[in-house]
């Protein structure tokens, strides 16, 4: 499916960013499609740029299915990020919906839960 150019307003083009673009193919979305936002949104706090497209717009994106052809996360080299950090991260943006974890798995993440011990 192929995004209308009338939904590319300045108002919805971060927003694109954060949909898990299976989105717009399937009839049901679980939880997963959570844990990939939220994935997004820990990369964009921790590194201020999309995990997938940084430079690229959100027209070549759509056009180019960027996010759909996204299988591995890369990390910068700065700022330094723990390695539970990435993890949590490459988890939240497990490509196949099935095989990535529900939210009550991510709340469980150590970390997620190391201020709590």
């Amino acid at each position: 499916m192929r995004i209308p150019k009338s939904w590319l307003s300045p108002n919805i083009i971060d927003c694109l960013s954060f949909i898990y673009l299976t989105f717009f193919k399937m009839p049901f979305l679980g939880m997963q499609v959570d844990v990939w936002s939220a994935g997004v949104l820990f990369y964009q706090m921790l590194f201020g740029r999309r995990p997938f497209g940084h430079d690229q717009t959100q027209e070549r994106i759509l056009r180019e299915d960027t996010i759909i052809k996204a299988r591995r996360v890369e990390f910068p080299t700065k700022p330094t990020i723990s390695n539970e950090a990435k993890d949590l991260i490459r988890q939240c943006l497990t490509y196949n919906q099935a095989e990535r974890p529900d939210v009550l798995t991510i709340a469980q993440h150590p970390y997620l839960t190391y201020l709590k011990k």
